[in-house]
């Protein structure tokens, strides 16, 4: 049984005696959870292993900790039977240094060649690339970028798609690991061929149609992970600048601290809620490709909200057809 250091308290950093008292009250939830953290095989306890941030004031923990891991936990834990890691970034990256054991997987290896707004491939060609990676459906997968960047939230997010439900990110990403004296290397390793068998979750990415329902539906929020200034129309990337109307903005890069990592739990939680994205609403998140909403939803997956989903055609779908409704400048 293997409890994950930093996400069970954050027993050395800036977050380690804030949050001792949480771990001793809390020791029970801790250790069930963390076997679920460990193995992906069940529901991990609110306040367990990977539950970051927990706060003495608050008691604010993550929903879904097994989404996230730190780099404690895979430094204990890489080189597990059922544990594939694996390296989101571009190929000319990995070949410079990644984890030890982790498998070269661009994300853009996972879109659509043929859909020009980075929707994921056909089921038959996302299959086949999970399989070869030595990805099966009950493979523990740890996907990881430089740190603070889309193209793990994104994997993560097409895992989920596809249906697979033992999915993590590394908080932190290379950075950390690094900074944690993990080991690098350029060593590729040998993997065995998996079965992958996929089950296409649709309510995981929204359609432009879908978008255009939840406009003034109160039991829907669209979030737009761009910037302000994408928001506001003043940073145009497609035909037409501005945002969908109704739609919330939270820039993706307020999920991160100034290290890179992921915010606490209650900081998340607030700034979320404090824009009217709540449990009880359907979340579309979108962004300009679908890419950086993609870190949004895993925030939101982590946080427990049950209907989220990523618009992958996202602006550069909405803001180049002349028919969809846009607004210019912040909403009131």
């Amino acid at each position: 049984m293997a409890l994950d250091p930093k996400w069970s308290g954050r027993l050395s950093g800036r977050f380690g005696r804030r949050h001792m008292g949480s771990l001793m009250t809390g020791a029970g939830a801790l250790i069930a959870a963390a076997c679920g953290a460990a193995t992906g095989t069940s529901k991990p306890a609110a306040g367990g292993a990977g539950a970051a941030g927990t706060s003495n004031a608050s008691g604010v923990t993550f929903a879904n900790p097994n989404l996230v891991v730190s780099v404690q936990w895979l430094q204990q834990h890489a080189n597990d039977a059922n544990v594939r890691i694996v390296d989101a970034r571009p190929a000319a990256d990995y070949e410079k240094g990644h984890i030890r054991g982790a498998v070269s997987l661009p994300v853009v290896e996972t879109f659509d060649p043929a859909a020009q707004k980075n929707f994921p491939d056909t089921k038959e060609k996302l299959e086949a690339l999970f399989s070869e990676k030595g990805i099966g459906n009950t493979t523990r997968v740890i996907t990881y970028d430089n740190g603070k960047e889309t193209s793990a939230p994104r994997l993560f997010w097409t895992l989920e798609y596809i249906g697979h439900t033992n999915a993590a990110v590394l908080d932190g990403g290379l950075k950390a690991w690094q900074a944690g004296q993990g080991a690098v290397t350029t060593e590729v390793p040998k993997v065995e061929p998996a079965k992958f068998t996929s089950k296409i979750d649709p309510a995981k990415m929204p359609t432009k149609e879908q978008c255009e329902l939840a406009i003034g539906d109160k039991t829907k929020v669209v979030l737009d992970a761009r910037s302000p200034e994408e928001y506001r129309g003043e940073d145009v990337r497609a035909k037409f600048g501005g945002h969908i109307p109704g739609a919330v903005n939270i820039d993706w890069r307020e999920n991160f601290d100034a290290n890179s990592v992921l915010k606490a739990p209650a900081e998340l939680k607030t700034m979320y809620e404090s824009k009217g994205v709540t449990k009880d609403k359907e979340v579309i998140a979108h962004c300009q490709t679908g890419q950086r909403s993609s870190a949004t939803y895993w925030v939101l997956r982590l946080l427990g909200y049950p209907k989220v989903g990523n618009y992958a055609g996202s602006w550069v779908e909405w803001g180049n057809d002349p028919t969809t409704k846009k607004v210019q400048g912040a909403n009131p």
